[in-house]
């Protein structure tokens, strides 16, 4: 009976290490997927028309007893939400339209400066003023609202998607992915900051 008691409580250990690890680590492969998609919007441009979600595969199970025991066991201490919930970096929300839809309204104002070099893209998913004597003097003010809107925008979306996803400590780590994806979609000849030095892409 001991070893019967070790064995269970040992594969039920293993099991909810499983169930942890598949909700703990963050699953970057969908956020970049998400991620293109979102600043293609922002950006007008066409997507490949890849609509795919990401499934987590959880586990099978072998039919054998403790096995069926050791499973039961994790869903009940792991929430039926994580256990089953998938996650979508595109569910939506009014909010979510509303702000990406925000963004894509005021890239057109910002991409001339993009271009010029006078504002590139951060290494935390936001934008920055490089260079103001790019930026002639009487668009520097307006420039400077549409940097600090656009950032504002950004950040709540950041934050947006991490909470529809139930998982509001990710939102650093969509914000690196969404930064990382920007620079790979950046055009030629655009400024991203790197480790706190800009390069040109």
């Amino acid at each position: 009976m001991n070893r019967m008691t070790l064995a269970v409580t040992a594969l039920l250990a293993a099991f909810v290490a499983a169930c942890v690890t598949i909700n703990v680590y963050f699953p970057e492969a969908a956020a970049a997927e998400a991620a293109d998609r979102i600043i293609d919007k922002v950006r007008g441009a066409e997507s490949d028309g890849q609509t795919s979600r990401l499934r987590p595969e959880m586990p099978s199970y072998e039919s054998n007893v403790l096995l069926a025991f050791a499973n039961g066991m994790a869903r009940l201490i792991v929430s039926d939400a994580q256990a089953q919930g998938s996650v979508d970096f595109d569910k939506p929300s009014p909010k979510k339209q509303a702000l990406e839809n925000s963004l894509a309204q005021r890239f057109s104002s910002l991409k001339p400066y993009f271009d010029s070099g006078a504002i590139g893209l951060t290494d935390s998913g936001l934008i920055e003023i490089r260079d103001r004597g790019l930026v002639p003097l009487k668009d520097r003010n307006t420039v400077v609202q549409l940097v600090a809107a656009q950032n504002s925008d950004w950040n709540d979306l950041y934050s947006e998607i991490a909470q529809l996803n139930g998982r509001p400590e990710w939102q650093d780590d969509i914000r690196r992915t969404f930064a990382q994806r920007w620079v790979a979609k950046a055009d030629k000849g655009w400024y991203y900051r790197e480790g706190g030095v800009w390069k040109q892409k």
